[in-house]
């Protein structure tokens, strides 16, 4: 196994890493919206938010050498169901055409108020 961090995402704050690469399987801790930077939440709005965490996600991608097209599959917790449109809005962008699979289910509680968690499984040759 390799493991990898991203010195442009968020600081790991506990025992893991961004990512584990497992033979041509690459596994991607939740991201948040936390600012690479400061660790401060960035964002109110669900939309905000949802593009700090593909921001933070995309760097992880990048740090394993890897493209948003090699993401495979996704994992989006939502604290509130109504968001879901407006995250859609934002994912749907930052994905381009490219359609992983995906679950997005409802969470009652996400770590320090985000309004979002999302892990991904990525695939590379």
């Amino acid at each position: 196994m390799k493991f990898f961090n991203s010195s442009e995402s968020a600081e790991v704050v506990g025992p893991y890493s961004h990512c584990v690469q497992a033979g041509n399987t690459y596994y991607i801790c939740g991201q948040v919206p936390f600012h690479p930077v400061s660790g401060a939440v960035v964002g109110v709005t669900i939309k905000e938010q949802a593009f700090q965490t593909l921001f933070n996600l995309k760097s992880v991608l990048d740090a394993a050498g890897l493209e948003i097209s090699d993401i495979a599959k996704t994992t989006v917790f939502l604290t509130s169901m109504d968001d879901f449109d407006d995250f859609n809005e934002v994912y749907a962008e930052f994905m381009g055409d490219h359609r992983p699979a995906r679950l997005c289910l409802g969470a009652s509680e996400i770590a320090h108020g985000c309004l979002l968690e999302m892990d991904a499984i990525a695939y590379k040759e």
